[in-house]
């Protein structure tokens, strides 16, 4: 039964006299002159009724042991008044002392109790709930039921992780969670791309030697295979690939939250990251809501916004679960997360550097450059004559300007292009961040439209 703090200050109150009673008896060598019957049954109740306060006082205070072993051990040496009567003045001086001890282990209860607070009460309710089920494993179950678990009480969740165990079944889970949001992305882009898919696998089929055309229903249930096959593939690299940033993820984090004093060790920081990651199945219906946007007047901030509560949403679950694992504040909790992320982010920044480098496409620590912001742009030898022509991402180097054209340096020779084809940026270090994505993103954007036309063009040709 659980008692107010009031109701928990009174039973030690009420415990403390009845010890004070109790040592009046102990001390008092009057007693020991004239020893009834009487007497000896009022001193035996005593004894009985602080015995049955004290195992109700044992549940107030984590320093109970020590105040439990005094109380009896002093007690047991006084059996009954007659026994006391024959002990030595040593042991009179000692018990004395004993009961000295017992009354500041009482003060300690006190203090205990009337100093705790509300965040104490609930840390011993959890563990309360953790010992009365002490077989429980959140990590165990179907991967739906643990998603559930996350997501309906994630601190109850982080607070019965098992942050020493071994992470094999957080390796599967987030595995299992990467593979199901690649596999649901990669179906959703095929659904809404069909005839694209189609043509991709079937000029497939013809250069290796599959199929001869596309007549016939064996055709058909052929080129079905390679598109359930093609899904797949991709689905299942997807996978591994966001399986391996989360790794890394996780590593970053873990450095951080251990600069901020976080206990926990690499394990604990990877099982955290690991079922913090599950909102991310929100992202599945991302495509749809891309296609919405193309295809309607849905707004095309509308992915954003869902890119950037599941980052939210992610950012809560593990500051949630590095506070219960690691025993850190939420403070510390947040920061380690955005430390983590920021890490993330640089690491992520320094191979799209890397990778720039290596192909030539990087723009000057200062001065001004020109980026092209159009899928593909022409560039003018004269006024009217094209060429050769720059894609979406290039970066050109600004010699000047002349009407609706920049001018610029382009292999040696000048070259023109419409302003409305390019953007006249200032190099510097905020610019080259912004460079990185714009242009990594824009290259994509171009190999997939590339990619697109090309197959058009052989459906064509085929049909």
């Amino acid at each position: 039964m659980k008692f107010s703090r009031k109701e928990q200050i009174g039973r030690i109150d009420h415990f403390e006299s009845l010890w004070d009673g109790l040592l009046r008896r102990y001390l008092n060598r009057d007693m020991f002159e004239d020893i009834s019957a009487a007497k000896e049954s009022e001193f035996l109740a005593l004894q009985g009724a602080i015995m049955q306060e004290l195992a109700a006082i044992a549940e107030l205070e984590e320093g109970r042991f020590a105040l439990v072993d005094e109380v009896t051990s002093v007690i047991n040496e006084a059996l009954s008044l007659r026994h006391l009567k024959d002990q030595s003045e040593f042991q009179f001086r000692r018990r004395k002392e004993r009961a000295r001890q017992v009354a500041e282990l009482i003060a300690d209860v006190r203090r205990f109790v009337a100093g705790r607070d509300s965040a104490s009460e609930r840390k011993e309710k959890q563990l309360e709930a953790k010992l009365a089920r002490p077989f429980w494993d959140p990590e165990k179950g179907k991967f739906g039921v643990i998603v559930g678990r996350i997501v309906a009480s994630p601190v109850r969740f982080f607070s019965t992780l098992r942050p020493t165990a071994e992470a094999k079944r957080a390796n599967l889970f987030l595995l299992t969670l990467v593979s199901v949001l690649s596999a649901g992305c990669v179906i959703s882009v095929t659904a809404f791309n069909a005839p694209v898919a189609r043509t991709i696998c079937y000029n497939f089929a013809l250069e290796t030697g599959i199929l001869t055309s596309d007549a016939g229903a064996l055709a058909k249930i052929a080129i079905g295979l390679l598109v359930v096959v093609g899904i797949a593939v991709v689905s299942l690299a997807g996978a591994m690939v966001a399986a391996i940033l989360a790794h890394v993820l996780a590593t970053l984090m873990h450095v951080s939250l251990k600069a901020v004093g976080a206990k926990g060790d690499a394990i604990a920081s990877q099982k955290v990251v690991a079922f913090g990651l599950a909102p991310i199945l929100l992202l599945i219906i991302l495509p749809v809501v891309a296609y919405l946007g193309r295809e309607s007047d849905v707004s095309s901030w509308l992915p954003v916004v869902l890119a950037a509560a599941t980052v939210c949403y992610v950012a809560i679950l593990h500051t949630i679960g590095f506070k219960k694992v690691h025993d850190a504040r939420v403070a510390a909790g947040i920061v380690g997360w955005l430390v983590g992320v920021t890490l993330f982010a640089a690491v992520a920044l320094a191979a799209l550097w890397i990778w720039h480098a290596a192909v030539g496409n990087l723009p000057p620590s200062s001065g001004e450059y020109l980026y092209v912001t159009t899928k593909e742009a022409p560039m003018f030898r004269g006024s009217q004559r094209v060429s050769s022509t720059v894609t979406k991402g290039d970066i050109l180097e600004f010699v000047g300007d002349k009407g609706e054209f920049y001018v610029v340096q382009h292999r040696k020779n000048k070259r023109r292009i419409k302003k409305r084809d390019a953007e006249l940026r200032e190099g510097s270090f905020l610019s080259l961040l912004r460079f990185l994505v714009e242009s990594s993103a824009a290259q994509a954007e171009v190999l997939v439209d590339r990619l697109s036309r090309k197959v058009g063009k052989q459906a064509k040709q085929s049909s």
